[in-house]
């Protein structure tokens, strides 16, 4: 009969030992793995903080700056506010002194006006006549006048004024450039 042997010729115990260094290789190698990683990362980490750190730094010190900005916007829009105003009271200075000359070249010897308001793109004139035929004729005469416009008697009352009998007289409009 033949014998044959299948166990190793070396112990067990080697081959073993032989597997448990490597284990202990590979873990440590894989720990030197980990921890470059970490390293790396920290470093980097720690690069964006101080950098972060840095641009609240020059944040904090242009702030000023930035208030001195916000400041200057706020007087702009103020200054523009105002040269606004001056130019509506500019286009409405024009509208009021052609007006005014425009009435006083059409009103008559017989005609008084005691009062003219003008609100918005509206006009309301009062005012006394002798007789109803200047008030036909200034009516008339404002009606072909470019930027009155819906020229209309809204109502002639006979009034007593210092002795004298007088025709009160109310035109309204509308009036624009």
């Amino acid at each position: 009969m033949i014998k044959v042997n299948l166990l190793p010729k070396k112990p067990i115990r080697a081959a073993f030992r032989y597997d448990i260094y490597l284990f202990f290789v590979i873990v440590a190698l894989n720990g030197l793995i980990i921890a470059s990683f970490y390293f790396f990362n920290y470093r980097g980490v720690s690069n964006y903080k101080a950098k972060i750190a840095a641009a609240k730094k020059e944040i904090a010190s242009l702030n000023p700056i930035y208030q001195q900005y916000l400041s200057m916007e706020r007087e702009m829009k103020e200054v523009q506010r105002r040269i606004r105003a001056i130019d509506g009271l500019k286009e409405g200075r024009a509208l009021a002194a052609r007006t005014l000359y425009d009435l006083s070249s059409q009103v008559r010897e017989s005609l008084w006006l005691k009062s003219f308001k003008k609100t918005d793109n509206k006009f309301e004139m009062e005012g006394r006549s002798i007789d109803n035929e200047a008030i036909s004729s200034l009516m008339e005469s404002l009606s072909k006048v470019p930027y009155m416009r819906g020229i209309e008697l809204k109502s002639v009352q006979d009034t007593s004024e210092q002795g004298m009998v007088l025709k009160k007289f109310i035109i309204q409009g509308n009036i624009s450039l």
